[in-house]
């Protein structure tokens, strides 16, 4: 007799409302079925190296006695009301309230997922009497295990808390599964994560089973499962009833489809059918861009993505061994027309997305997808994975030194092609006229598994320098106004008559009073002040207008120095200094100078390069290195040798 059974707890523990699991889920429910479900479709491949999986998401409207068990459900969620009506739970009476009020409804929504080309839950009955010969995989890591980890260790879940979210989108929590495997075994059975409550005189634990109440056991058929949709091929199927739709549900999980399986739709390894509606790599484009023109911001990190995959012009691939563990492939996309998330797309095995790695250069707009190829690294990288399986957090796995380098590595490989990308580059947004660039870190954004998942994390050094401009500073005691015939500017600033051919001049001091630095006052040409303003004497120097200004940190320590002059300079001198947020600047001390392009000659003289023939037709790159590792906010400064 097929029926529900809720065992009881022994005394033990009282569950509440608060399920971790289902809770975890809370505000995602839609993209979190789409993404959990799809994921546990693609780790059942019938060719794990070649998946083509199918998956099917289709919803009815049923007639209540299409419900399995509906009848007594309805009576067991009124005892848990009505035990959970005495306490002083909000939370619980609400839900139990609503719950009640959705199952006693005689048309209500359900959906079913199905999945095709998979093998199929695994051993769903006993193999003998014995309670104790009890399989960990298959159907029991689904239905039974809890928190249990049984799938290969390059395999994306594990039946964790990827297998609550098909309850987070029911009212009352009931889900049916069934299954047909590779050993034509059929099981079918359903199951509820509700509250404890009191059934006569024991309480139950709050998970119930439809099925054979003999062990809570699945059975071959469901008649009502039949009559929804007839299974004649190796796979599984979840049916949520009491769906919790919405309008918008079918573009909800197309989003979460196209965000989270990006790859696997464009490899082939993935089809999926929303009512019917099929994204696979054929029509891919066209699912792509109608989710992109309705959902712009929610989309726009998956789109760069998609025009990375697609693209031939502005993409650039590469490729690393990874400690003979398998092969990262890195794909990037450049392109300043289009507006790319500067972040990096991390999938793994069968395509699906972890996270996007974030906070690696503003110096040029990209994209990228980097690819983890190979069981043995797939393996090693998803023992440092959150439960969410969005993000990489070294700590969790079991070398969490080793991991901890090797996260760093890939980072330091991903910023240095990007670093590489962005000296190359002749983004125009990136011109700055006259100053140098920063070394300052943004501050960590972390990214989860969402459109972006806000938990990635570059946190130890930058790979490049984003270049900003100074704000102008007011004018101090170094420049002067004023009047009078003899131009009283001690203490005050005054303007000063033109030096010769009208050009910005020097002020000449005057009066008795001893200072340190006779000309390091400068003058603005007045053709109307009264001090006298003179041009530097031949043998000075004068400072020479910069743009395109880029450093890039090539490794610890040492950087390119890239700059455009406006004219040829002979002699020169360069000097790198700290900016502080007051303004005030003090000279870097650099150990070592080398001409890359642009430039005959670079010596080092004290703290500044004396160059030669510093030509205009081009970049110019000098590779410095400083004396500390330190990450500073620098500024370039170039003086000409009259």
């Amino acid at each position: 007799m097929i029926s529900w059974n809720f065992p009881g707890n022994q005394d033990g523990q009282i569950k509440g409302v608060a399920d971790a699991g289902i809770e975890n889920f809370n505000g995602t429910e839609i993209s979190s079925l789409a993404r959990e479900n799809c994921q546990n479709s693609l780790d059942a491949a019938i060719d794990g190296n070649n998946p083509e999986v199918l998956v099917e998401f289709e919803r009815y409207f049923v007639q209540d006695n299409q419900i399995p068990g509906i009848t007594e459900y309805r009576d067991i969620l009124r005892k848990c009301k009505n035990f959970w009506d005495k306490s002083k739970s909000e939370k619980a009476k609400n839900f139990l309230k609503e719950a009640v009020k959705q199952a006693e409804k005689e048309k209500s929504f359900a959906l079913r997922i199905s999945d095709y080309n998979t093998t199929g839950l695994s051993d769903p009955y006993a193999k003998s009497d014995d309670p104790f010969d009890f399989s960990f995989d298959g159907w029991n890591a689904l239905i039974k295990i809890d928190g249990g980890a049984n799938k290969g260790e390059d395999k994306a879940g594990a039946f964790g808390i990827g297998k609550s979210a098909p309850f987070s989108n029911s009212y009352y929590r009931l889900v049916f599964y069934r299954t047909l495997n590779q050993d034509n075994e059929k099981a079918a059975q359903g199951i509820s994560r509700l509250l404890s409550y009191k059934d006569g005189i024991s309480m139950t634990s709050g998970v119930g089973y439809y099925g054979n109440p003999a062990g809570n056991n699945p059975v071959e058929l469901i008649p009502e499962l039949d009559v929804l949709n007839t299974r004649t091929e190796t796979g599984t199927d979840v049916f949520v009833f009491g769906f919790k739709t919405a309008n918008d549900w079918e573009k909800e999980i197309e989003v979460a489809l196209l965000e989270s399986f990006l790859m696997s739709f464009y490899n082939g390894q993935l089809r999926v059918k929303v009512q019917n509606r099929e994204i696979n790599s054929s029509t891919l484009k066209s699912h792509m861009e109608r989710i992109h023109r309705d959902y712009p911001s929610q989309t726009k990190g998956t789109y760069g993505n998609y025009l990375a995959l697609t693209r031939t012009e502005g993409v650039h691939t590469y490729s690393m061994d990874f400690h003979g563990m398998g092969t990262l492939e890195l794909r990037l996309l450049v392109d300043s027309n289009e507006k790319l998330d500067r972040k990096v797309l991390i999938v793994r095995k069968a395509g699906m997305k972890l996270f996007r790695l974030g906070n690696i250069s503003k110096l040029v707009p990209f994209t990228g997808i980097l690819e983890l190829k190979g069981k043995e690294l797939n393996s090693y990288f998803r023992a440092m994975e959150t439960v969410a399986h969005d993000n990489w957090e070294p700590g969790r796995h079991p070398n969490p030194k080793q991991a901890k380098t090797y996260y760093e590595e890939i980072k330091e490989w991903i910023r240095f092609i990007v670093a590489e990308l962005a000296e190359h580059s002749s983004d125009d947004e990136m011109d700055v006229e006259g100053l140098g660039g920063v070394l300052q870190r943004e501050p960590e954004k972390a990214e989860t598994g969402d459109s972006d998942n806000k938990r990635e994390n570059l946190n130890n050094h930058l790979g490049n320098i984003d270049v900003v401009e100074r704000p102008a500073k007011t004018l101090s005691k170094g420049f002067f106004y004023g009047k009078g015939d003899e131009g009283n500017s001690e203490a005050e600033t005054t303007q000063g008559k033109l030096g010769r051919n009208g050009e910005l001049g020097f002020r000449l001091l005057k009066g008795k009073r001893k200072r340190k630095k006779i000309d390091s006052h400068r003058g603005i040409p007045n053709p109307n002040g009264e001090d006298v303003v003179m041009q530097r004497k031949p043998g000075g120097e004068t400072n020479c207008p910069l743009k395109n200004v880029r450093i890039i940190k090539k490794n610890t320590g040492t950087y390119a120095v890239n700059f455009e002059i406006p004219h040829d300079v002979k002699h020169g001198r360069i000097e790198l200094v700290t900016v502080g947020e007051n303004g005030k600047s003090n000279r870097i001390r650099i150990i070592d100078a080398e001409p890359v392009v642009g430039c005959m000659a670079a010596n080092l003289n004290g703290d500044f390069i004396e160059t030669f023939d510093m030509s205009s037709s081009g970049k110019v790159q000098i590779k410095v290195t400083l004396a500390d590792s330190h990450d500073y906010a620098m500024e370039v400064n170039v003086y000409e040798h009259n």
